[in-house]
């Protein structure tokens, strides 16, 4: 096996091994830094004419946002839940048609949305109180 194979499972191990082990707010933050990671490669990618590489990233990043908008809680908090749903809707809508149009600027865009989510989110840390929570999305 080269080194190349070696490192990849070691990532590999390491990665479940995290998420064995984290808590739902490290979780979604790990959904949040996969998300920014494939949208990065997107764009490198279409700005190297590697189109096959940017459709899997792209791809990647479009489970990642479906994986988001399906771990929204309505009930906690239903005006926020409504909220993160359309801007993850939007995302989702804009990286295909940034992925179509080949426009590093839509991977731009999204990048900034989510990471501006990632840096609340990061913020609340593991809050409990819905509403301060509330209060650092807004």
């Amino acid at each position: 096996m080269h080194a190349k194979a070696y490192a990849q499972n070691y990532r590999q191990i390491d990665l479940a091994a995290e998420v064995e082990q984290a808590s739902p707010h490290r979780l979604v933050t790990m959904l949040f830094e996969g998300f920014l990671t494939h949208v990065a490669k997107a764009k490198l990618a279409t700005q190297a004419g590697q189109y096959d590489v940017k459709a899997r990233n792209v791809q990647f990043a479009m489970n990642i946002l479906v994986g988001l908008k399906g771990g929204l809680d309505s009930e906690a908090s239903p005006e926020l839940a409504e909220r993160l749903f359309e801007l993850y809707d939007y995302c989702e809508r804009r990286l295909l048609d940034a992925s179509a149009r080949r426009d590093v600027a839509g991977f731009d865009e999204v990048d900034q949305l989510i990471r501006q989510i990632k840096g609340a989110w990061e913020a609340i840390g593991s809050c409990d109180d819905v509403r301060q929570a509330e209060a650092v999305l807004a």
